[in-house]
């Protein structure tokens, strides 16, 4: 398709960014013009201003750094924080006398050697394997039994036995009828 443009040839968008640049240069704006064919350098700041402002982003880092490493935070945590590498955060710890912990859960997670190995005799064994026959969920076994279900597990696990998981599966084992509707 073809465009259309305005009788006098000058489209409203030209005038519009005319009259903004007029105004920019009406209210003290400067404009510098770049020959074609070059490029403007990238205006960076250098010396006294740029030392100041990365020496006071360093002085935040650093309070950051205190605060978060006397609450425990490890390295990762700092990372992502103060947004800065491994490397840089252990050397500006260092040089500043700061020891970083490496963190660990809140909670422990319970290992099988870390606990106590129960000893359960023969006969609790018979009784929870004979419960969960007639149709006993873990949970009830550990229960009437005075056990953990932890315990219980262990159990099934020692005797290479396998417990009901649910009531599904314990109705099923005692033999009760599923849901079953008459079709008469």
């Amino acid at each position: 398709m073809n465009k259309k443009t305005d009788p006098s040839g000058v489209s409203v968008d030209h005038l519009k960014i005319a009259s903004a640049v007029e105004h920019y240069i009406s209210c003290g704006g400067v404009i510098h013009v770049v020959p074609e064919g070059q490029t403007r350098e990238p205006v960076h700041p250098t010396g006294p201003a740029c030392a100041a402002d990365c020496e006071s982003e360093m002085d935040t880092k650093l309070e950051l750094l205190k605060g978060l490493v006397a609450k425990g935070a490890g390295v990762s945590a700092l990372q992502y924080s103060l947004r800065m590498n491994r490397k840089d955060i252990k050397r500006l710890a260092s040089e500043n006398g700061l020891k970083i912990r490496y963190s660990r859960p809140v909670r422990r997670t319970r290992s099988a050697r870390s606990r106590e190995a129960t000893t359960v005799d023969d006969v609790v064994a018979g009784h929870a394997m004979h419960y969960s026959t007639l149709g006993y969920t873990v949970p009830e076994i550990a229960q009437l039994l005075g056990l953990g279900v932890r315990d219980v597990w262990d159990i099934g696990q020692a005797y290479r036995f396998e417990f009901n998981k649910n009531r599904e599966h314990a109705e099923i084992a005692r033999g009760a009828p599923e849901d079953k509707t008459d079709c008469d």
